[in-house]
């Protein structure tokens, strides 16, 4: 995971993870691409009889504005790194000609990072984009997380074939983690390898992990978040979307209850 992906705009540019992209960047030696995206307005459509008119006007001092604004800001977060860190984050201001390109542009990173913040009202749009749109996996870092991470790592073990590209995807990941827990919850799994499985397989890439089984009264997503804080985890893996976002919409689910919830970075891949 040497390629990090830290997109950031005008509406996120002062809550961006940049010590938690160049910090998990630092231990694989790599490098992170800061790249910057204009927000445009949606395209707009017009009934071609009603002779209505949709003027775009001004859109270029609309994004110069934007990057402006964002460069300051990401620029003042930077200079705040140490330098060991700031060395790893190369700007890109240019690149992007709209937000909805970073969904492309993940395809060709290791991993994209992203911050749930509250401030941010798009943070989970951004996520989704790099998410179903990128192939990769995708980091959540809590708003303000600035402390070392990735030496003991949960895997939220559901069977799933989306958690188990995440562990592919991963491994090195965890090759460089200091301990690894592997956590089932019972009713919480398809059909597929259990936990000792899964363990075994570790194993025979030279990762010892230990499992872990529990209930969830609470759900597994909040139960996963708790186990997590009881075993001192600092960061977590986890297949996201096994159900539908719309399922998980209407009726919640794991997914949304981790991204929510959850006071520690976690991976997802879909």
């Amino acid at each position: 995971m040497k390629q990090v992906l830290l997109p950031f705009g005008s509406d996120n540019a002062d809550v961006t993870p940049i010590a938690a992209a160049a910090q998990f960047a630092g231990r694989f030696d790599g490098q992170v691409t800061a790249l910057f995206y204009p927000r445009l307005p949606d395209p707009v459509i017009v009934d071609p009889m009603s002779g209505g008119v949709v003027s775009y006007e001004g859109i270029d001092e609309e994004v110069a504005a934007q990057r402006e604004q964002a460069e300051g800001q990401f620029l003042a977060l930077k200079d705040g790194l140490e330098a060991n860190l700031a060395s790893r984050v190369a700007v890109d201001m240019q690149r992007l000609t709209n937000w909805r390109q970073i969904g492309e542009e993940s395809r060709i990173f290791d991993i994209t990072v992203v911050a749930r913040a509250n401030k941010s009202p798009h943070w989970q749009t951004l996520f989704e984009m790099a998410l179903f749109e990128g192939g990769r996996p995708v980091m959540l870092v809590p708003e303000g997380w600035s402390k070392p991470f990735g030496d003991t790592v949960v895997i939220a073990w559901n069977r799933s074939t989306e958690t188990a590209r995440l562990i592919g995807q991963s491994l090195r990941a965890l090759k460089a983690a200091k301990s690894v827990h592997i956590v089932e919850l019972e009713g919480w799994y398809t059909a597929g390898p259990d936990g000792k499985a899964l363990q075994n397989y570790l194993a025979g890439n030279d990762i010892e992990a230990k499992c872990h089984k529990s209930d969830a009264p609470s759900g597994p997503g909040a139960k996963m978040v708790e186990i997590s804080r009881d075993l001192g985890a600092d960061m977590m893996l986890k297949g996201a979307y096994t159900q539908s976002r719309l399922t998980q919409l209407i009726f919640g689910g794991a997914t949304r209850q981790v991204l929510e919830q959850s006071d520690i970075p976690v991976i997802f891949a879909h």
